[in-house]
């Protein structure tokens, strides 16, 4: 895990092999804000207090809320989470988030809930202003819901940061197709997943003149439609042809 300054006033935990984010809103005057935290080391505290003071930690989701109980007994922050991620912090948080809540004068939480999960994002009110997006896939239909915000940078916990034409951004993500996120190994995801079927069908039908009909053997196609009446016949004649037949003893 390394720290970097992104900005005069944010900070990123990166892990490289995890390709993991999480940011420190720098405060001098109110302690500074934690957004997500990585999983609870020495090494972490101490880039963390390196930082400065911190007095709020803000947890995404529930994956990201389980740590919150153990950075707060270390760094003596409080904890703000949601109500549905509340059950994942040890002891409970110390602030309940609702579904759009202004958290500080300069930061805005709110709850977008997709098919298949859900998650906090924080609207912060410097440079932009910028969009916190944590875990949320910007692809996802759910995250349509961001579009009426008003941001120029987007930052997420596991895609490089966005600063300039943020929304636009969201918009194009928004229009194309989903795709599988990379993997490191060498069984790699398919080249599309199974959303792209539907969208394929129309493609393959025989009447397309790249796809050769069912009924055409793969050793005719390869010689050409001109060549077909005579790869049939021919082969009808070698079957037809005089066999020897075995000496009668």
């Amino acid at each position: 895990m390394d720290i970097q300054q992104l900005r005069s006033w944010i900070f990123e935990l990166y892990e490289p092999l995890e390709d993991q984010r999480q940011y420190i809103v720098f405060d001098a005057e109110r302690g500074n804000l934690l957004i997500d935290v990585p999983r609870y080391s020495e090494r972490a505290l101490r880039l963390i207090r390196g930082t400065g003071r911190a007095s709020l930690l803000l947890v995404t989701n529930a994956v990201r809320a389980t740590q919150a109980a153990r950075y707060r007994d270390a760094l003596g922050v409080a904890v703000a989470a949601h109500a549905d991620d509340a059950s994942a912090i040890e002891g409970g948080p110390d602030i309940t988030l609702t579904d759009d809540q202004q958290v500080r004068p300069d930061v805005r939480a709110l709850r977008v809930r997709g098919a298949h999960d859900a998650g906090t994002v924080v609207l912060l009110r410097k440079s932009g202003p910028v969009l916190i997006s944590g875990d949320l896939d910007l692809a996802d239909p759910a995250a349509r819901a961001l579009l009426p915000l008003e941001f120029s940078s987007i930052l997420s916990a596991n895609r490089a940061p966005v600063w300039n034409a943020g929304r636009e951004q969201l918009e194009s993500m928004q229009a194309e197709l989903p795709r599988p996120k990379k993997r490191f190994g060498i069984l790699l995801p398919p080249p599309w997943d199974r959303a792209y079927l539907g969208r394929l069908e129309d493609k393959l039908y025989p009447h397309e003149p790249i796809v050769p009909k069912e009924e055409t053997a793969t050793r005719e196609a390869a010689m050409g439609p001109t060549t077909l009446v005579v790869s049939r016949v021919t082969a009808d004649k070698q079957a037809r042809a005089p066999r020897p037949k075995p000496d009668q003893p």
